[in-house]
């Protein structure tokens, strides 16, 4: 080959440029590594990194991308354009120069060299997690619990069927009453699967039918529904409906004296909400709006209570603003503000008990998975009644539902609420009512779970009411026997007993076994 340049001219011979090209090109070019010696010292790697390892550090240009059989693929011409890509023909054209930027494209690992593989695996994550000593998957039992309910287009319903057993026996004062009777519950979930937004609708209903002895049913029911929206620039809106109904207790403070049936509350409740993110900071505000309807209470001669001056219309709007230390610590402040207006502005005690309320809260949010999650706040609060003759009700509020799971198939799950009362009695303004719900469960067995549960309870009168504040306490225990997927026996039995000085001590054990059907 001759080249002309500036006059001078130069011969090369193709043999001696046959010669010089080193054994190393014949290798890239064969895709074969025929001389592994000199490897042997690298690193510590078997060569078997990972595709997803040694693509990374190929990205990352740290190595070049290899061609068909080996042969490094990228070539250019004399004016910048990428020649088409095949294997390299080293009698026709020359090898490419090591200088060449030969970065950006991803190779299959395994035509790399042997070193180029120890340093992608260097890369790598060196501290993988350890599996199973039988190689099973870490956490079967949720999937195979599992039910899966019923479709309806994208919506997805869930049902479950409790029916149980009960024995009951009461202490109230120095009268004794036991009774057994039949208990059914009815509940179920109702959730969508769409690309954008969210429902969520679960309810439950319990009836009771009494088999022998005497005693009062309570039936109850609540349903809530949430709707969440995706909304413009990150903004989620929150809209949601609920209802329910009990049936006050004897030991409530507003219950009627000498009564064999109480009176029934239905609470309606409506709500919207805006949450927003910005940056590490988390903003949220929600309006909710309640209304309360009591009914009648029944004498014992037959006659009827009527309570429809007790029936209120509330409204409450909450703000909360947190900060976002990390993923699963967010401290947050919360203030409330509400209303709480009678139909009737002036009851059958001739008080006028409309009020304002005002609170504050601390606390944070803490989302450690499966180990720990919930939130916990402390705070004050205060109720100003309309009635200047009525003393207004403020105390410090303890608020959270945290769940602990210490051990595999051990979750303990803390509940603390503080809740504002109002009273219907003449001259007392209501109680700072605090309750207090942990529930240990273990798992014995891969079907088999045991509880224990406690609670308790402090209703705290305001001064001027001259009554001795209410104190109750609770003891609980269960097993849980899972058939199948579909069937769960249970057994349980619970102690709760209330104390008030001054008023009528109440004492309740209770002994139930069921079946628990779902789908």
């Amino acid at each position: 080959m001759a080249v002309r340049r500036d006059g001078l001219r130069l011969t090369v011979s193709a043999l001696c440029l046959m010669t010089a090209i080193p054994a190393a090109v014949a290798q890239t070019v064969s895709g074969s590594n025929s001389d592994t010696g000199r490897f042997e010292l690298r690193g510590t790697s078997d060569g078997t990194s990972s595709a997803a390892s040694t693509a990374a550090s190929t990205l990352y240009g740290a190595l070049p991308a290899p061609g068909p059989g080996g042969a490094t693929m990228a070539t250019t011409d004399g004016f910048g354009a990428t020649a088409p890509a095949g294997p390299l023909d080293t009698a026709a054209s020359p090898v490419q120069p090591a200088a060449e930027d030969l970065t950006g494209s991803i190779g299959s690992p395994s035509n790399l060299s042997q070193a180029d593989q120890d340093y992608a695996a260097s890369l790598a994550r060196q501290n993988a997690r350890v599996g199973t000593v039988d190689g099973l998957p870490l956490d079967p039992l949720e999937q195979e619990a599992a039910v899966p309910g019923f479709s309806f287009g994208s919506l997805t319903l869930r049902p479950t069927l409790d029916q149980r057993v009960v024995h009951e026996s009461v202490r109230y004062g120095p009268t004794r009453t036991s009774r057994t009777y039949s208990q059914t519950t009815l509940s179920g979930t109702l959730e969508s699967d769409w690309s954008r937004h969210q429902l969520n609708v679960d309810g439950s209903g319990t009836w009771q039918k009494n088999l022998s002895g005497t005693g009062t049913e309570t039936p109850s029911a609540n349903i809530n529904a949430r709707l969440n929206l995706d909304l413009i620039n990150d903004i989620t809106g929150v809209l949601g409906a609920g209802y329910s109904y009990s049936r006050e207790s004897r030991t409530d403070p507003n219950a009627i004296s000498g009564a064999t049936s109480q009176a029934g509350v239905h609470e309606l409740r409506a709500s919207i909400g805006l949450e927003k993110n910005l940056g590490l900071l988390r903003g949220s505000t929600t309006l909710e709006v309640t209304r309360r309807l009591y009914g009648d209470a029944t004498l014992a001669d037959g006659t009827s209570v009527l309570l429809s001056d007790r029936d209120t219309l509330g409204a409450e709007l909450t703000a909360r603003i947190g900060y976002e230390v990390s993923p699963a610590l967010v401290p947050f402040i919360e203030g409330t503000v509400g209303r709480e207006k009678y139909d009737q502005r002036i009851d059958s005690t001739g008080s006028e008990r409309s009020s304002k309320t005002y609170g504050a809260r601390v606390g944070a949010e803490v989302n450690f998975g499966e180990k720990l999650s919930g939130e916990f706040a402390a705070g004050y609060v205060l109720r100003n009644l309309d009635d200047a003759n009525l003393a207004d009700i403020s105390g410090l509020t303890l608020d959270g539902d945290v769940t602990w799971s210490p051990l595999r198939g051990t979750n303990v799950n803390l509940g603390l609420a503080t809740t504002l009362e109002s009273a219907t009695t003449a001259g007392q303004s209501g109680a700072v009512v605090y309750e207090l719900d942990a529930t240990l469960s273990q798992q014995i067995r891969s079907n088999l779970v045991a509880r224990l549960g406690a609670t308790a309870g402090y209703r705290d009168y305001d001064s001027g009411s001259g009554r001795g504040n209410q104190r109750s306490y609770g003891a609980s225990a269960g097993l849980t026997w899972s058939i199948n997927r579909y069937l769960d026996l249970e057994a349980d039995a619970s102690y709760e007993r209330t104390r008030e000085p001054g008023g009528t001590d109440e004492d309740t054990a209770r002994i139930g076994l069921g079946l628990k059907l779902r789908r």
